[in-house]
């Protein structure tokens, strides 16, 4: 038998969970719904065909950079595949099928995937077994970007649903779908070997509350996708900052790596000691930004998303101690199946040597990793960057490899691990070490206890937005970006709020309207416009001015007449170059109100920095375009 030195993530895999998920089924799965939708779904959409010869080349000459599914391009949205179905209720349904001919499964990346308040996204094979959604408009992230993991087969199925009152306001373009073609690489739930022990099981008695740190990690580069494993770390102030700790090599088993598009899954794992038959749920984040990360000691620690407070997770302690743990035990998702459990009853030990990874993945300089040798328990491909801990249950490293018995792998697995010790302070600035970020206000402690994911501080942002002559305007659509997105619509009244905004934030809010553009516009708009243009008889508000600058060109011309003039006769339905209505900040102001556009028009949002406490000055003035005598009708 013979043991050779491997990396532990270079198989890449799918995920099998998404982001945050309502739960549910397709309307179309639902008996009621039979005799309406399930005999609409078109004929599924043909992916382009993957040159699978030409992949295997490639991964040839890229040892290490394994993968087992290449990428295919992709131009699906609704508004050129598929079919909408319309419900009784003036609700709308849209059905797509996808199909790669041979694929082992799929993995479904989305470069636009903005949902509004009450629709749901599903994705789902098409015997209904494996349903991932309901996604909805808190499903979303700030970059538009979505990934739905893998849905085994070569047959996908999408179902949309929109309401009426929101109609046409999704976002939902496909680009890219990785398809998987490798038959020994299909790394999932199931696929660990059987002789890794269930986090549930007696052995993982003890770690119960260290599990809710550990995650799953895909990741999406522009070759391909991979597992890796890690966890949330503490921070010196205790805060809910959500660092992640995982393996630096786990970001070059592929190429450029798409950190919008990884999906961290918690909480993956069986309810028992013995394998379900069913995948369980997760909860799941997606996206995070890269920090720091060192080759010499292998880590790599992540900021993910905002976590939803509800999550229950746990940010696991650390310790600097260079002293070898009395034994060790470590929390990893092997293939990428459910979360497991090793231990080793021996003490660690410093390894003398130098450890030659081969290729882009280096050599790591001796003295830099910890050795163990598990008793209970293995390790395999998926597994790296779990973390390591010593018996006070605090980190000491997070896996970077190890040798591997190629003839029984569930025998004489012997694991290296970058030292926490080292990645502290070795690197040659922040990007390259830990303190500063683990330790902001520089407290320098030898050791950090793990806590329960913090309660997040929670505010409202609200405000009110009337025509700029005084009108509440209702339904106009108010989004909130940044540290939180969400979006409302005003009450009759004008009012809005935005509830659970996290503290600390930076957000910007908008306001938005932009239907019957003919509202309150005539040619008495005209007349008054002409009058303004010839210095007859100027507009006697900038507000005025601006909404006769229909053209949107800082200016008020005969050209915007024109185009009015367009818009009454019909020859125009809508402005080409302006919206219907626009929304001013209430406080904006003009040092020459005759001249708006002398120089900078105020920006047409509201910028929140640092958020503190409840924020109700979120107020707005409204500027209907066309309409220089305030004759507009709010809400129509």
């Amino acid at each position: 038998m013979r043991n050779r030195l491997t990396l532990l993530a270079l198989l890449p895999a799918f995920c099998a969970g998404a982001q945050i998920s309502d739960g549910g089924k397709p309307l179309a799965l639902l008996p009621e719904n039979q005799s309406l939708l399930s005999g609409k779904m078109p004929a599924a959409v043909a992916l382009p065909a993957l040159d699978v010869q030409q992949v295997r080349e490639e991964d040839a000459r890229t040892p290490g950079q394994n993968r087992f599914a290449a990428p295919v391009a992709a131009d699906i949205s609704p508004d050129n595949a598929g079919a909408w179905t319309d419900l009784p209720n003036g609700d709308r349904v849209w059905q797509c099928a996808l199909q790669s001919p041979g694929a082992l499964g799929l993995v479904l990346l989305f470069d636009q995937f903005h949902l509004p308040p009450g629709s749901r996204f599903f994705a789902y094979s098409p015997d209904g077994k494996i349903i991932k959604g309901a996604y909805t408009d808190r499903s979303c992230i700030p970059s538009g970007k979505f990934t739905v993991g893998v849905l085994p087969g070569e047959t996908v199925r999408l179902e949309y649903y929109e309401p009426a009152n929101v109609k046409g306001q999704a976002q939902i373009h496909l680009n890219r779908a990785d398809i998987a073609y490798d038959p020994a690489g299909l790394l999932d739930f199931g696929d660990a070997l059987p002789c890794n022990i269930n986090v549930n099981c007696p052995t993982g008695a003890a770690w119960q509350t260290e599990k809710k740190g550990v995650a799953r990690i895909l990741m999406i580069f522009s070759n391909g996708a991979g597992w890796c494993s890690g966890t949330l770390v503490a921070n010196t102030s205790g805060t809910a900052e959500p660092y992640f700790l995982s393996a630096h090599h786990c970001q070059l088993i592929g190429q450029n790596p798409d950190f919008d598009q990884w999906v961290f899954d918690f909480d993956y794992e069986a309810a028992g000691c013995d394998n379900p038959a069913n995948e369980p749920a997760a909860k799941s984040a997606l996206g995070c930004e890269r920090i720091a990360f060192r080759q010499e000691t292998d880590f790599m620690l992540l900021k993910l998303n905002p976590l939803p407070g509800n999550y229950g997770l746990y940010f696991n302690g650390w310790t600097r101690d260079s002293t070898p743990a009395a034994y060790t035990t470590f929390i990893h998702h092997p293939q990428g199946d459910i979360k497991k459990i090793t231990v080793d009853s021996g003490a660690a030990v410093i390894h003398p040597l130098a450890l030659n990874w081969s290729g882009i993945f280096g050599i790591s300089p001796p003295r830099s990793h910890w050795k163990t040798v598990p008793d209970y328990g293995i390790f395999q491909p998926g597994s790296s960057g779990s973390p390591l801990f010593d018996p006070n249950r605090r980190i000491v490293g997070q896996l970077h490899g190890g040798s591997v018995n190629q003839m029984n792998p569930c025998l004489n697995n012997v694991p290296y691990w970058g030292r926490f010790d080292l990645s502290w302070d070795q690197g040659i600035d922040p990007q390259h070490r830990l303190r500063e970020w683990l330790d902001p206000n520089n407290l320098n402690p030898a050791t950090q206890n793990g806590y329960p994911q913090p309660t997040p501080q929670l505010f409202s942002v609200s405000g009110n937005v009337q025509t700029h002559w005084g009108q509440p305007m209702p339904n106009v659509k108010m989004t909130i970006t940044g540290g939180a997105s969400a979006t409302v619509y005003t009450d009759s009244a004008g009012n809005y709020t935005f509830t659970n905004i996290p503290v600390g934030g930076n957000y910007t809010v908008a306001a938005s309207l932009d239907t019957n553009d003919l509202n309150g516009v005539s040619t008495f708009d005209l007349v008054l416009m002409s009058k303004h243009i010839l210095g007859l008889e100027p507009l006697d508000s900038p507000w005025k001015i601006i909404a006769s600058d229909a053209n949107k060109s800082n200016s008020v011309t005969t050209f915007d007449i024109v185009e009015i003039r367009k818009l009454i006769l019909g020859i125009y339905t809508v402005y080409p170059n302006n919206t219907s209505w626009r929304f001013f900040p209430l406080a904006a102001s003009f040092p020459d109100p005759g001249q708006p556009f002398s120089g900078n028009l105020p920006p047409e949002v509201i910028s929140i920095l640092n958020l503190q406490g409840d924020y109700t000055g979120g107020n707005f003035r409204g500027v209907k375009t066309g309409d220089a005598n305030n004759t507009a009708l709010p809400g129509q």
